[in-house]
């Protein structure tokens, strides 16, 4: 059975920071620590701030969602087992559908399919 992720702690004038950092080129990696020890109360809050950020920052762009869960799972791959990698990707991407909302409030606009298109 799934759990429900904990309800994560995001203050917004933080995860505002990291998003503009993210779009001004700043690594990730080194984006990570420096939010990291701001917070040492909370090693992996860097971490998570990054991912937060950079998940919102391609689907933003309108990345499919499945690209964004494999770069979140290959940003962990070496820390984490691929079980909680993929778990810890999903719960990003929960996080962002759930608390921080839709990223985009218009419609896609797709163009319609002929009349008599083949099959």
């Amino acid at each position: 059975m799934l759990k429900t992720p904990p309800k994560p702690c995001i203050p917004v004038g933080e995860l505002t920071r990291v998003l503009a950092a993210l779009k001004a080129g700043v690594a990730p990696g080194k984006l990570a620590r420096e939010v990291a020890s701001r917070h040492p109360e909370d090693p992996g809050l860097g971490s998570r701030f990054v991912d937060l950020a950079s998940a919102c920052l391609w689907l933003g762009e309108g990345v499919p969602v499945a690209d964004v869960l494999t770069m979140l799972e290959c940003r962990h791959r070496f820390e984490l087992s691929p079980t909680k990698c993929r778990a810890h990707a999903v719960e990003i991407l929960w996080t962002i559908q759930h608390e921080i909302g839709p990223l985009d409030h218009h419609p896609i606009t797709t163009p319609k399919e002929r009349e008599y298109a083949a099959a």
